[in-house]
């Protein structure tokens, strides 16, 4: 039972370390050829695991096989658009002025429902509102609205609003990210005001807090 287990375990761990260097993108953000790596990926490991009487190294050569081509196709896709349009494909317009293309629906193999559902998931409910709506290359819809629909904007009413800082979480369940501190350009010091200002004695006491380069806040107390 030994064998099996450490097997699955130095598997599990190869393929972390294997997709992590195809990059961060979630699964409805890869193309094709990255959803393809991923699957045969996936495909090659389950076999060593199941059965303990092919080498590992049978498991583990494919997989480094398949996430160097990965990485050899996207290093070529970077510096050439032929080859990246090959790949991947351009975007295509299914909605203009509220209208569809019906030629490019056919041509994705979209019903008129799939199209209707993405733009309901992005909080578009009106055709008519519509002004451009395109399939990217990953298959998700992008929208852009009539002017009347759109949301107005300090830019739209001339306005020209103070910058917000980003907050960075400086204290998690307890536990202290220094790197984030740096961020936010504050010392050990201001961060020990802030705790004792806010009732803690140290991180052990502390839930979350987040800050900004301003010096804003956000604080929250484990609960007992």
């Amino acid at each position: 039972m030994l064998v099996p287990f450490l097997r699955t375990l130095i598997l599990y761990l190869f393929i972390i370390v294997a997709i992590r260097l195809m990059g961060k993108r979630q699964v409805g953000e890869m193309q094709p050829a990255e959803l393809v790596i991923t699957i045969l990926v996936s495909a090659v490991a389950s076999v060593p695991m199941q059965d303990i009487d092919i080498p590992l190294a049978h498991g583990v050569i494919p997989i480094l096989t398949l996430i160097g081509a990965e990485v050899i196709i996207s290093a070529v896709s970077l510096h050439s658009l032929p080859f990246r349009r090959l790949l991947s494909g351009k975007p295509v317009v299914v909605i203009e002025h509220g209208r569809f293309n019906q030629a490019a629906l056919r041509r994705l193999r979209l019903s008129i429902d799939d199209v209707l559902e993405d733009l309901r998931l992005k909080d578009v409910f009106d055709l008519r509102d519509v002004r451009l709506a395109q399939i990217e290359t990953n298959g998700q819809i992008s929208v852009l609205l009539e002017s009347p629909a759109q949301t107005v904007t300090a830019k739209m009413l001339s306005l020209s609003p103070a910058p917000q800082e980003p907050f960075y979480l400086v204290v998690s369940d307890g536990h202290f990210l220094p790197e984030n501190l740096s961020a936010v350009g504050k010392s050990r010091k201001w961060l020990d005001s802030v705790l004792a200002a806010n009732g803690a004695k140290d991180f052990s006491g502390v839930f979350f807090l987040c800050a900004d380069k301003n010096g804003n806040t956000i604080f929250a107390g484990k609960e007992n």
